[in-house]
């Protein structure tokens, strides 16, 4: 006998509640066409060199913004943002997500969440659910690379799922990449770019590395923002139907 799982009901905020290290109040740019806000979430399981929220790994209460403070950003913008903009940390690493990106529509937002693609069976839930209108997923390295980049085993098996979920969603979604030449070679960037053409992946972004809040001294010693190689960025234009570099 199985028993059809029901989300739990909520009589207050507190209840609706993920785990906010802080909120970015207006951004054009991570919502494309909207204006939007960014709610970044605590509790993140990889230890990438170029993170640039490091603070925000640890996941709980302590220094998460309070159920009143969200409510009261939510309920003010009303009207005035488009939507509300989920990253981290790891969105999908919260498990009342679902009630909380519910919560958020329920003030007339739309939503966009921004994850690595660790947590594919969330990713699943909240896309089947009709809760997200936009996925942004990073897509770090190679499968042969992943560990290398994320600092955890067997991270890729996860990533190669959730992309596949994102593919066949029928949500608007990017997929993008940041590039440091001391994070993944050229050919590294190339595999990595072949693996999403293999699964026809439409949108992708190469995002250039930027040292602010990096703790990784050698990598924040970059100072000059990297230059990604003009044969990578010619050949990427040739294999996604949408592409940029940021």
């Amino acid at each position: 006998m199985t028993t059809e799982f029901k989300e739990p009901e909520v009589s207050h905020v507190g209840d609706r509640l993920i785990s906010i290290g802080g909120i970015q109040a207006l951004t054009t740019i991570d919502f494309p066409g909207r204006i939007a806000a960014v709610f970044f979430t605590k509790g993140c399981p990889w230890k990438c060199r170029y993170c640039h929220n490091p603070e925000l790994r640890v996941n709980g209460s302590d220094g998460s913004l309070s159920g009143e403070h969200i409510e009261r950003f939510l309920s003010d913008r009303a009207g005035f943002l488009d939507g509300i903009v989920i990253s981290g940390g790891e969105p999908t690493y919260q498990k009342k997500l679902p009630v909380f990106l519910e919560w958020v529509r329920g003030f007339g937002y739309e939503v966009a969440v921004h994850t690595n693609g660790f947590f594919p069976s969330m990713l699943r839930r909240i896309l089947a659910k009709g809760l997200v209108d936009y996925v942004a997923m990073d897509v770090k390295a190679p499968p042969r690379a992943y560990d290398r980049v994320t600092g955890m085993e067997n991270s890729c098996i996860a990533v190669a799922r959730s992309i596949k979920i994102v593919v066949e969603s029928g949500v608007d979604y990017e997929f993008r990449t940041t590039y440091h030449p001391d994070i993944l070679s050229e050919e590294e960037l190339y595999d990595t770019m072949r693996a999403l053409v293999s699964v026809r992946a439409k949108r992708y972004y190469l995002q250039r590395f930027r040292p602010q809040g990096v703790e990784d001294k050698i990598l924040a010693a970059s100072r000059d923002i990297v230059t990604i190689p003009e044969n990578i960025v010619a050949e990427a234009g040739k294999c996604f139907e949408y592409f940029a570099v940021r």
